[in-house]
């Protein structure tokens, strides 16, 4: 993969790097470990909760249910 373009921001604690790829772009985030940890299970449970609404036929507003396909498909990636 060649990159195309790339830029690093600083925000806050976090440094956030973006490139651009020739097929699609890559995010690469760097903070302090036990600060992702729970930003990913809080990002988990709100991932769970919307599948749980899902299956009890509960119509997903659309970025919700965006989110939701977005994740189904990222999660099955090899």
């Amino acid at each position: 993969m060649q990159k195309k373009l790339e830029t690093t921001e600083k925000v806050g604690a976090k440094e956030i790097k973006i490139e651009g790829l020739e097929d699609g772009y890559r995010v690469t985030v760097r903070a302090d470990e036990d600060e992702l940890r729970k930003h990913r299970r809080l990002g988990g449970a709100f991932i769970n909760l919307l599948r749980q609404f899902e299956k009890a036929g509960y119509k997903l507003p659309f970025p919700f249910s965006w989110i939701l396909t977005f994740w189904t498909r990222y999660s099955k990636r090899p």
